[in-house]
């Protein structure tokens, strides 16, 4: 019976507790990152940040003081400090070189620790001095929200771990998903570069994207044959992220292939099966050749590849397909059927000295798409061709509010706004622009 007892009163491992939560959610992110945790605790402490460092420091250096003393004395020092999880990063200070006896404690720290702190410090000690032995303990512990990123870390300097990297990446958070393709993007196995391409849209900065792009050599990658419908569809996400102003700027300028990319993902377009979503991504990549970031790098040959799009977009298959989407009773479905029909029937590279186009985004976004009013004077889009750091105003800004609006004595206009807004650090990069004329 005393057994017994001492073996319900055993507190429960943050480690078995992840293998337990994995059994029921095997595929997915756990629910709330594992909460709440055996022991409780996790939440942010309002300490400053000295306090903490010193704290931490302060532990560390007295127990390597004697490195003889057992992994339990560890645990209890690290269970008492007042740190947050993002102050795991200071261990690599203080021990940059942990002993082959100091890893057996770290390891034993994250599989046997009750505190989420204690578990923190041992992942820590072990980013950089895994071995392929550790790919179990990583990948469980890693479940738990607190834990993902320094596993993630762990397992990238792994050798042979990439697959393992991916299995967790795939039932982690966003951020812990995008290091996993950052530290994946020049990998050379095919499998890995088509996950690594496969990424969604919306958690590619356009920086990301770039390096995924020339890491993988996309425009020669397009121009060998054949080009299946999944590499197609990659490849225009791809070119699409790049245009975003996330991360600050665009990229897609800054891509020296660029216009070899859209000359053949454009001729490619005409074989693929017709989708809503195929459609969708034309109509998206013709709009950056006519009045957004693609416009400047495609030159002279925007005429050509918009001409080709609309041919695509217009033929008899792509055709039936949107008019029986814009008829579905899904209404997401019916409304963007109908803005890709409204964009193909745009025409071309905008005609006219002055014109201003309201541009409307994908009625099924990703990111936080806005409709903009972008300038074009000959042709040419006035922001995209100047300014990479954020999208055109809003037409409620610049066109409905009466601001873009001739008068007898010069006026300054916006005309877009840096993704890091002017409320945040962007005002230095809020392009302006004089407005100038006569009623």
């Amino acid at each position: 019976m005393s057994s017994e007892r001492s073996a319900l009163d055993r507190p429960v491992s943050l480690f078995e507790h992840a293998r337990r939560l994995h059994r029921l959610t095997p595929d997915d992110p756990l629910p709330d990152g594992g909460r709440p945790f055996p022991g409780g605790g996790g939440d942010r402490l309002h300490v400053p940040y000295e306090e903490r460092k010193l704290a931490l420091t302060a532990a560390l250096r007295d127990f390597f003081v004697v490195p003889s003393l057992p992994a339990q004395d560890l645990h209890g020092v690290c269970a008492r400090l007042p740190i947050n999880p993002g102050d795991a990063a200071w261990v690599g200070e203080v021990v940059p070189e942990p002993s082959p006896q100091l890893l057996e404690v770290a390891r034993w720290l994250v599989g046997n620790g009750t505190d989420w702190r204690a578990v923190l410090v041992g992942l820590s000690l072990l980013v950089g001095h895994a071995e392929q032995r550790d790919v179990p303990l990583m990948k469980v512990i890693g479940r738990l929200r607190f834990a993902d990123h320094l596993s993630l870390e762990a397992l990238t300097k792994i050798p042979g771990a990439e697959q393992d990297v991916i299995w967790l990446a795939e039932r982690s958070r966003h951020h812990v998903r995008i290091r996993a393709v950052e530290s994946l993007a020049g990998n050379r196995d095919p499998v890995i570069r088509d996950w690594v391409r496969s990424t969604p849209r919306e958690l590619l900065s356009s920086d990301l994207a770039r390096t995924i792009t020339e890491a993988h050599g996309l425009a020669e990658m397009l121009g060998r044959h054949p080009v299946d419908d999944a590499l197609w569809d990659q490849a225009g996400s791809l070119l699409l992220a790049m245009t975003s102003p996330r991360n600050y700027q665009s990229e897609i300028s800054r891509y020296p292939d660029a216009l070899d990319a859209y000359r053949h993902w454009v001729a490619l377009a005409g074989r693929r099966p017709p989708t809503l979503g195929r459609a969708a991504l034309l109509a998206m990549v013709a709009e950056d050749l006519r009045t957004g970031p693609a416009a400047p790098v495609a030159g002279e040959s925007r005429g050509r590849l918009l001409d080709r799009i609309s041919s695509v977009l217009s033929s008899r298959p792509w055709l039936e397909e949107l008019r029986r989407n814009a008829r579905s009773g899904d209404p997401v479905e019916a409304r963007r059927a109908a803005w890709v029909i409204a964009q193909s029937a745009k025409g071309g590279v905008p005609e006219g000295r002055f014109v201003i186009q309201v541009v409307v985004p994908d009625p099924q976004p990703i990111g936080f798409p806005v409709a903009e009013a972008r300038i074009v004077i000959d042709g040419m889009p006035v922001v995209a061709n100047a300014f990479d750091m954020g999208p055109a105003e809003s037409p409620e800004q610049l066109v409905h509010s009466g601001r873009l609006r001739a008068t007898s004595d010069p006026q300054e206009v916006r005309l877009a706004e840096a993704y890091c807004t002017e409320g945040c650090c962007g005002g230095g990069c809020t392009s302006r622009s004089r407005a100038k004329g006569r009623r």
